[in-house]
């Protein structure tokens, strides 16, 4: 009979392995994209990371030509490229690590290049495309021709 009386549940009986499965847990999550169970090393923040995205991208069309939209919070004109080449758009960037004297316990903020590249459709005119960047956000004008070109070119980026 002694053995049908319910036993007290404590802690310990319901993570049987110890602290086992929650490092294992700990382990797998370290990848996920924010990092967010990431512990800090001897006392330190873990390292600023390298980006580890693409930009985000909207593209939009009317009759007349295209609109490329990037998000790049955080860059200035100065740290982003725009290249054509054949019939390949290329964006590309750079954000620099901010540095100063103050101690930084934690940061989930992305810092390095990045690059993002497109097919243009056949239709647009290489030599029309214009660049803007305001705000954090890099607007490319892609105007539509009936021929397009296959020779490199790169767009200037100015401030809108």
């Amino acid at each position: 009979m002694a053995e049908n009386v319910p036993k007290a549940v404590t802690p310990a009986a319901l993570t049987p392995f110890g602290g086992d499965f929650d490092q294992m847990f700990n382990r797998m999550l370290r990848g996920w994209p924010f990092g967010w169970l990431e512990p800090m090393v001897n006392g330190q923040p873990r390292a600023l990371r390298a980006f580890e995205h693409a930009p985000k991208v909207e593209v939009q069309e009317n009759g007349r030509s295209y609109t490329i939209s990037v998000e790049l919070p955080g860059l200035d004109q100065k740290d982003v490229k725009v290249l054509v080449e054949d019939d390949v758009l290329t964006i590309s960037g750079e954000k620099h690590v901010e540095r100063s004297d103050e101690k930084t316990h934690y940061s989930e903020r992305s810092y390095g290049g990045f690059t993002r590249a497109f097919t243009l459709p056949s239709d647009a005119d290489h030599d029309g495309i214009s660049a803007n960047f305001a705000k954090g956000v890099l607007t490319l004008h892609i105007p539509k021709s009936a021929n397009g070109h296959g020779r490199a070119k790169e767009i200037e980026v100015r401030p809108s």
